[in-house]
């Protein structure tokens, strides 16, 4: 196998101008989430996207949905010893262009860095059209010199959303798409300084709480402290789940193992601080920091709408109003569990108040054993030049337990994004050292596999 490899220094060096290339056409592609924005530019954006795939070198085929449709590209080989799933997804969210550095968010930049080599700037770089290149680049390279793998990629199109529509893609082309295992790399290293792969998710739940108290605004000279005011009551009920234990039950807590991998990890709280541009945090105890961002549940309050919001003071009563809120669950909370507790507890608090859930999702907890986990971190020590830590990671991602569930197959992590990368935020770019890295990180993964 080493024979096989000899090449790849000069391969991985070489495909600095196509990727770059492929990644602009790909960012200016303005593929926004479906009911964002108008659908014709995803629709649009997917046949760009075939174009880009089938260049590479595997058959594509554009899978219908109920949604938008999603990307498959295959790279067969007549007698595999392994076939693989590398999950990535083409939407992104929308951006302000007022909150950017650039004019355009959808218009591609690249600037030299002298730590980085290439930044490569707009809106979907590093989520996750880059790291979606990177898997693509390298199972182009496996094809090239007839590794005995099977490399599926599949491009989802409403990630952003949540997937509702995937199920239809999974079911349609189970077959395929249920191989050896499915890669996923649309995670986070904690720091640009250690690699680190993501071994669970934590999954969420997401809510509104409306109160409608009266049928139009009053001064408050005239019914303050006889109107009940619908704002002060939702801030309130917030105060009172942030307190509450109902959302803190059922939590798996991690191993001892899992922890001194924590410690590990790289995770820094100046360098997290500066990444998200934060300026007070929860806790500066490292550990604690780490636990909460990816063992333990949480609940976040995203908005209250509702009274005025103009400058000044307006001094009346509205007559309603709207808590928008969230939980991040971890292994082995469910939402269906959560919903319950939560519907028991918002009604017991203040019974006028309608709760509505907008959506959610399950965690997941990967394997940290068995050979593609094993191959994984050969792929990423190999590419990065470290052993990588295991962590787990904080968001939550819908089409991973989803996976898992319809096609029946492991799902693991290849993270190539780093915090400073700017995930869901304005000024939003990926870099070529993350790239290359994770191009060498894919195929060594792969010739490890069938090695």
């Amino acid at each position: 196998m080493s024979d096989v490899l000899a090449d790849l220094p000069t391969f991985l060096n070489d495909s600095e101008p196509w990727f770059r290339s492929a990644l602009r056409t790909l960012v200016e592609q303005p593929t926004v989430s479906p009911g964002m924005e108008d659908d014709a530019a995803i629709l649009a954006g997917v046949e760009v996207a075939r174009g880009v795939i089938a260049d590479s070198g595997a058959e594509v085929e554009v899978v219908p949905s109920g949604g938008t449709p999603a990307l498959i590209a295959r790279f067969a080989h007549p007698q595999p010893k392994a076939r693989v799933v590398i999950y990535n997804h083409y939407d992104v969210q929308p951006a302000d262009a007022s909150k950017w550095a650039q004019d355009d968010p959808f218009r591609f930049e690249v600037r030299e860095d002298a730590e980085r080599e290439f930044l490569y700037l707009g809106r979907g770089t590093t989520d996750d059209k880059g790291p979606a290149l990177c898997g693509l680049r390298a199972a182009s390279w496996v094809a090239k010199h007839d590794l005995p793998i099977e490399i599926i990629c599949l491009w989802e199109t409403e990630e952003e959303i949540g997937s509702p529509n995937l199920g239809d893609v999974l079911e349609a082309r189970k077959e395929l798409l249920s191989g050896d295992c499915v890669i996923v790399s649309d995670t986070i290293w904690p720091s640009a300084a250690q690699p680190a792969i993501s071994t669970g998710l934590r999954g969420g739940m997401f809510a509104t709480a409306r109160l409608r108290t009266g049928n139009k605004e009053t001064h408050s000279g005239l019914t303050g402290g006889g109107a009940r005011n619908p704002l002060r009551e939702l801030a309130a009920l917030a105060a009172a789940i942030e307190r509450a234990g109902f959302w803190r039950l059922d939590v798996r807590e991690p191993s001892a193992e899992e922890i001194e991998s924590y410690g590990r990890s790289g995770f820094d709280i100046d360098y997290f601080r500066a990444a998200h541009d934060l300026e007070k945090l929860a806790t500066d105890v490292p550990i604690e920091m780490m636990l909460n961002l990816w063992a333990r549940p949480t609940f976040e309050v995203h908005g209250l709408a509702g009274g005025y919001q103009g400058k000044g003071v307006k001094s009346t009563v509205p007559p309603e109003a709207e808590l928008k809120f969230s939980f991040r669950l971890v292994p082995d909370q469910t939402p269906e569990r959560l919903w319950e507790r939560l519907s028991a507890f918002v009604h017991n608090f203040n019974p006028d108040v309608e709760l509505t859930r907008l959506g959610s999702f399950v965690p997941y907890r990967g394997a940290i054993e068995g050979p593609v986990h094993a191959a994984i971190v050969h792929g990423m020590r190999e590419g990065f030049g470290k052993q990588p830590a295991l962590v787990r990671e904080g968001g939550s991602i819908g089409a991973v337990p989803m996976m898992a569930q319809l096609l029946g197959v492991p799902v693991h992590f290849l993270p190539l994004s780093l915090p400073e990368h700017g995930y869901h935020a304005p000024n939003e770019r990926f870099d070529w050292k993350q790239a290359k890295g994770g191009i060498a990180a894919f195929v060594h993964t792969f010739a490890k596999l069938v090695g």
